[in-house]
């Protein structure tokens, strides 16, 4: 049917109590301007996007309540906003164990506020190993009771005084084939870029556009609601436990929907918010790496362990002996990081690495900030990358006689304009490139 214009359209529109002297008003007509309001602040959600705003960390729960047999991790007081525009909000810091309980029990009602968030996968997780999605999504129950009149002022059985929205967690396992879960060294970085995606696109601009891509999409609408924002990918392993916890593959922040479906990959917000996730996911990965395997840092070899780096990362080095004869030296000192000549050995061995060169703190917010509209560094491809020494890092390293920082060095990838040029108006002495 075609509209004339100026007529109004009707059809499902935001309904409100028209409220007027003398008229009677029921419980049902309050419940209505309740769920009127309701959907007018999950439109003003949408608007404002979906994501994580600040918070909701999860880490591994103390060991009085994470144990291998069950597994639990602590999450993080903190606020975000689901696809479907509703603020998900957990006011302390909540241990939870990653073991579901068997379908109906220990479960919020959800009633009908909630009908569009049935969850789709129930039961206990498997009992080998696997990587679960840990996701937040809305609940409510009832509280306390109200009298109620015309019924002897005695409480009855539809007199809940409150209705309480809340939060539930839920676990969903992925589908990842036995290759990947022979391959534990490498599974944390694989699954996180199937997470990023995206298709490719420069092939063939004008084709059809992909209207989803990643992991995260396959798994809508069967697996993961639009009521669900994801928390973190888990490893559980047997008999260990838990194994990696890895956020940022699937953590973002408020991500506002694009207008110009088309062209999403190229100018859209969640190309940006994926580029950001994928910098702190390296460096969260890296962290974990340095805590955890203390013996075997000096040796890893960046392909052993990824298979896609950032287009740009921070790298703790391992101790200034490591640079080479061009940058200042205090011989003796060293600092526990990687060897990045054997981190990058296959990349030295192609010649599409160079020796480090000096650049001023003063651009390494830009460089960072500016890598975010780079691709991801894929390390089967053997392409240029560039490697720099932050000039402060390295002069406090060596005038320290006490405390001293740890040593690091940035990688970034080779399509992005080059930072180490000769720049004696700003340099410093012996901290300087030549050109």
């Amino acid at each position: 049917m075609v509209q004339n214009l100026f007529t109004p359209i009707l059809d499902d529109g935001l309904r409100t109590i028209n409220f007027f002297n003398g008229r009677l008003l029921s419980g049902e007509d309050l419940s209505d301007e309740q769920a009127a309001n309701r959907d007018l602040m999950k439109r003003l959600g949408q608007v404002a996007g979906n994501g994580i705003a600040y918070g909701l960390q999860v880490q591994r729960a103390g060991n009085d309540v994470n144990t291998a047999a069950n597994p639990a991790v602590t999450i993080r007081r903190g606020l975000a906003v689901n696809r479907l525009g509703r603020t998900l909000y957990l006011p302390a810091d909540t241990d939870v164990a990653l073991v579901r309980p068997a379908q109906g029990a220990n479960r919020a009602s959800s009633g009908a506020i909630f009908a569009d968030c049935v969850p789709s996968q129930t039961g206990v997780y498997a009992a080998n190993n696997g990587v679960y999605l840990l996701t937040m999504a809305p609940s409510s129950g009832a509280l306390g009771r109200a009298p109620v009149s015309g019924l002897g002022n005695v409480n009855a059985s539809c007199n809940t005084r409150y209705n309480v929205d809340g939060v539930q967690f839920r676990l969903l396992q992925l589908q990842i084939s036995a290759t990947d879960l022979s391959q534990p060294d490498l599974l944390r970085n694989r699954v996180a870029y199937r997470c990023f995606g995206p298709p490719d696109m420069l092939t063939n601009p004008f084709a059809t556009p992909a209207e989803t891509y990643g992991l995260l999409d396959a798994l809508r609408p069967n697996v993961l609601t639009e009521c669900d924002v994801p928390l973190a990918l888990v490893y559980l392993a047997r008999p260990q436990g838990l194994g990696f916890i890895d956020m940022w593959s699937v953590r973002r922040h408020i991500t506002s929907p694009s207008i110009g479906e088309r062209w999403n990959l190229l100018i859209g917000n969640r190309r940006a918010s994926e580029a950001e996730a994928m910098f702190l996911q390296f460096q969260d990965q890296i962290d974990d790496i340095r805590r955890d395997e203390t013996t075997l840092v000096e040796s890893i070899v960046a392909t052993t362990r990824f298979e896609h780096l950032p287009p740009v990362g921070i790298l703790p080095a391992f101790g200034v002996q490591q640079i080479p004869d061009q940058l200042p030296r205090n011989p003796g000192r060293t600092s526990r990081g990687f060897d990045y000549r054997q981190f990058f050995q296959n990349h030295f061995q192609n010649k599409t690495m160079r020796e480090p060169v000096f650049i001023e703190g003063a651009q390494l917010r830009s460089l960072i900030l500016e890598s975010f509209d780079y691709p991801p560094i894929d390390l089967n491809s053997h392409e240029l990358i560039w490697l720099y020494a932050v000039r402060e890092n390295r002069q406090a390293y060596n005038n320290s006689t006490t405390t001293r920082p740890q040593p690091t060095l940035v990688f970034a990838n080779g399509q992005m304009p080059y930072r180490g040029n000769a720049r004696y108006d700003v340099n410093r002495w012996d901290y300087s490139n030549f050109a």
